[in-house]
């Protein structure tokens, strides 16, 4: 499914809440605050491998996350009511501001 995903998949959902599992300990609430575009690295292209599929334009996803718990970087497991289950997002803490932690989840 994410193979498939696009900037435009998720732009609809930027303010809303995707909850991270937490391991089966809970669920943390993360807020999608922004979806930025980028152009998918030609680099990538030619080593990837025959018949791979490839994303035509990358784009980053910013999230807003409680103060605590501190996420360190990792793959996790998210869902959203109208997107569902989003399998294995890499997020990378990436600061925090006076309303919670930043992380990042980056589609090349």
């Amino acid at each position: 499914m994410l193979d498939k995903m696009t900037k435009d998949s998720f732009e609809p959902y930027v303010n809303q809440i995707f909850n991270l599992d937490l391991d089966g300990q809970g669920l943390v609430p993360l807020q999608l605050t922004s979806v930025v575009s980028h152009p998918a690295y030609s680099g990538y292209q030619r080593a990837a491998p025959e018949g791979a599929t490839l994303r035509q334009e990358g784009f980053t996803l910013t999230f807003r996350g409680p103060t605590r718990p501190a996420l360190p970087q990792r793959m996790y497991n998210l869902a959203h009511e109208s997107i569902g289950k989003l399998d294995m997002i890499f997020l990378v803490p990436v600061g925090e501001d006076g309303h919670g932690r930043i992380y990042e989840a980056v589609f090349n």
